[in-house]
């Protein structure tokens, strides 16, 4: 796209597609990356992680799927907003109020983990993205009839949180008896981008050629690559409106606009039988610089505006630069100085219990809430592990949450000095508002391969 609106754009429709740490493999013995899940955890031998290929993971939950928003014209790939799409068939995908998203990714950039002086320790670099919304509604309305449909659409309660940031731990487990183990991480964060929108009221009234919106929210975003323009407010030519058509996103000067730091701690007790585990993760705290910030108008304003189609690029570039006028001209903030604000992270907190049966088979339970200031969410999960051959795990889940439910699997296997593993909650599961939904539109997975010995 040539103009792009941001942050408002990408906040709602472009947050990163990404994941939760996996839930199924919480109980795989051999999983190289089960410290995250809980730092008392670690895999029984030492190993390095390979730049990007170490760890990849991605999942999405919601109540609409991302089919939902995506579809295929004959060859083509096009949006919601296409004329193909008919709006019924698009709108029928979301719940008649408050629609919710939450999205995490996570990329480990390096990793090595060793033992020494009686402690297993661990020392990585990873990426993270965090996303969560709460979409109304009529926000989907707003998007495929509003250009075209007179009508009143009330986006109040619209609130999309989206946060980046690059993330040093250091993590250390030591048994304390021959049955318990404790473990702790901590980690430095270096903040690379957070946006968010809130609206706490927003109506916008469309007829015919005249536009009133009236609205009480914020917008900001920390990341120095924006080139930020402004323009007179139509009521007032001494209050600098943002100017979402001619603000554009370059290259970041740098790569910090925010530092922070955060810990995990995690306890298992295992009696060879029986194994109990506990973890809280992401406790800490960012500090953001936000180079974009702004509130909405406090008056009523009424406008005349036109959308025209865009016609160059690909389909899906051209409806989204067409959403994103439609988004530029009916949210107007007031543009302000830097802000600068204390974000927490994303805490979670996991409870398990672990049940040898026989020599090859294990049955788990993990019950897992995560605080978040926009969606907080629970996830109930029951698995099966089950050995084939030495070396091999394989692992079967099935959960029910605030989102619905959701089966999974994962696979564990070392290879003399290679171990690769792959995974996903959500084999089949939900997405939205129907029971066992397809996983086409809610993506959700874990994969890396690592040099162990």
């Amino acid at each position: 796209m040539k103009k792009v609106i941001f942050p408002l754009l990408g906040v709602l429709v472009s947050v990163s597609l990404g994941a939760q740490t996996l839930q199924t493999a919480y109980f795989s013995d051999d999983y190289t990356y089960s410290y995250r899940l809980n730092p008392a955890f670690h895999p029984e031998y030492s190993f390095v992680g390979l730049p990007f290929a170490g760890l990849t993971s991605g999942a999405y939950k919601g109540d609409f799927a991302l089919n939902d928003i995506f579809y295929k014209n004959g060859k083509e790939r096009v949006t919601f907003m296409n004329e193909s799409v008919a709006s019924a068939k698009f709108l029928d995908n979301f719940k008649s109020g408050i629609n919710k998203i939450n999205l995490e990714s996570y990329t480990n950039l390096a990793a090595v983990g060793f033992e020494a002086g009686g402690l297993y320790n661990i020392v990585d670099v990873n990426m993270r993205n965090y996303a969560s919304g709460k979409l109304p509604y009529d926000l989907a309305r707003f998007l495929k009839d509003g250009a075209s449909t007179d009508g009143t659409y009330d986006l109040s309660g619209l609130k999309v949180h989206s946060t980046t940031f690059f993330e040093l731990g250091i993590t250390s487990s030591w048994k304390t008896t021959r049955k318990l183990t404790l473990g702790m991480r901590f980690k430095g964060v270096i903040g690379f981008v957070n946006s968010y929108i809130d609206m706490d009221r927003m109506t916008i009234n469309h007829a015919g050629d005249n536009w009133t919106v009236s609205s009480t929210g914020v917008i900001a975003s920390a990341y120095d690559g924006y080139r930020i323009a402004s323009l007179p407010a139509y009521y007032d030519p001494d209050v600098p409106l943002i100017d979402f058509h001619r603000t554009k996103v370059g290259k970041p000067r740098g790569i910090m606009n925010g530092y922070g730091v955060g810990a995990d701690v995690g306890i298992l007790f295992d009696d060879s039988s029986w194994q109990l585990s506990a973890s809280i993760s992401d406790i800490g705290c960012v500090f953001w610089f936000h180079n974009f910030y702004g509130h909405s108008p406090s008056e009523a304003k009424t406008y005349t505006a036109t959308y025209p189609k865009h016609q160059r690029g690909d389909a899906l570039e051209r409806e989204f630069t067409d959403m994103g006028v439609l988004l530029g001209d009916a949210a107007n903030f007031i543009m302000e100085d830097e802000y600068q604000t204390l974000g927490l992270l994303p805490l979670t907190v996991r409870l398990g219990a672990k049940y040898l049966y026989l020599s090859d088979i294990s049955f788990g339970g993990i019950a897992t809430f995560r605080y978040d200031d926009v969606c907080p969410f629970w996830d109930v999960r029951g698995s099966v592990s089950y050995l084939p051959m030495k070396h091999v795990e394989l692992i079967g889940s099935v959960g029910v949450g605030t989102l619905g439910v959701s089966m999974g699997a994962f696979a564990n296997a070392k290879l003399g000095f290679v171990n690769i593993f792959a995974g996903t909650d959500n084999l089949i599961g939900t997405s939205g508002t129907a029971f066992l939904r397809s996983t086409s539109g809610a993506p959700n997975f874990v994969a890396g391969v690592n040099i162990i010995w």
